[in-house]
């Protein structure tokens, strides 16, 4: 049992990640709004409509992954005060279905550096570049999580967590915890980095003598996917904690009470911070942001123009 004040901290932390976790399923939900607007009803080039489906993806599994946590760490503070029990087989779906979501929000990344691989590397095969493969991938993306981490299962490593009110895979299960970070994190990143590598040694490879518009667009290729390398990076890193209770863990033999409470607040503030680093690295994306802000804002010169506009006639009259 925990101890007053550990209790206090552990609701306290709770607390922050449901704050954290609402408001970034309330930017997802606005910029998924934005995006399907822009695809429904203007007319955008095919490289703007692929870019903002890959950006649809990415809030949509970053949406469901959010409500995911938000509603355990509810069962959490449900759980702290009233002592009630989430124990069912919905609980153990739920447990398993965090991690496979999380999987595929992280492969997101390696889709939107796929599609820059694709344009600049291998611009020849015209039919990688149309934005409906970019439709069937997080689907087999999605099928192929569940594949991958159905180990989970079948080793029986996400049970009901009593301190916690929610099932997920024991801190010190170090077989589930690893292996769930090395299908979500490692392998994405690592596909990351690799196609940076490629499109980097690319470019540097081609003659000087291109047209400057070819030099610009693969200048800001490459830019792109240097951010999305910065991201996926730091999303990693925000992570090390988790790393850190798990080594400290292993050495001492025992699992830090609140070390899901510490795990979830640092991967709540950094999903929050990619909601909107996302906004600011994508340029497609950041332009139809800043337009539908910009056309809803009302300046008070505006109020006055419109003020003299309705006064003018009134004047005439008399």
């Amino acid at each position: 049992m925990f101890s007053n004040q550990i209790k206090l901290t552990g609701f306290i932390l709770s607390l922050i990640t449901v704050i954290h976790s609402t408001f970034t399923c309330f930017i997802s939900i606005v910029i998924i709004f934005i995006i399907i607007y822009e695809l429904c009803y203007k007319n955008l080039k095919r490289e703007e409509r692929t870019t903002l489906f890959l950006c649809v993806n990415i809030y949509l599994f970053l949406l469901i992954y959010m409500m995911i946590l938000s509603l355990m760490n509810i069962q959490t503070i449900l759980g702290d005060l009233y002592e009630r029990d989430f124990n069912s087989t919905l609980c153990i779906f739920i447990g398993y279905l965090s991690p496979v979501i999380l999987c595929v929000l992280y492969h997101s990344f390696v889709n939107q550096a796929f599609f820059r691989l694709c344009r600049i590397v291998y611009f020849r095969y015209r039919w990688l570049q149309l934005h409906w493969w970019y439709i069937i991938i997080p689907l087999l993306q999605l099928i192929l999580a569940f594949a991958l981490l159905s180990p989970l299962l079948v080793w029986h490593d996400i049970i009901y967590l009593l301190d916690e009110h929610y099932c997920y895979a024991a801190f010190m299960n170090f077989r589930g915890i690893l292996w769930t970070a090395f299908i979500s994190y490692v392998i994405p990143a690592s596909i990351v980095f690799i196609i940076y590598i490629r499109i980097t040694i690319f470019i540097r490879q081609q003659p000087h003598n291109q047209t400057q518009a070819i030099q610009r667009r693969q200048a800001r290729d490459l830019l792109v996917i240097r951010r999305i390398l910065i991201t996926v990076g730091l999303l990693i890193t925000l992570g090390f904690p988790s790393v850190v209770l798990v080594i400290m863990g292993a050495i001492t033999g025992e699992e830090y009470v609140l070390s899901f409470r510490i795990t979830w607040i640092s991967l709540s503030i950094s999903m929050t911070g990619l909601s909107i680093a996302m906004v600011l690295f994508i340029p497609q994306l950041k332009s139809i942001v800043w337009k539908k802000f910009q056309r809803n804002r009302i300046t008070p010169g505006t109020i006055n123009l419109e003020i003299s506009i309705q006064v003018r006639p009134d004047i005439r009259n008399r």
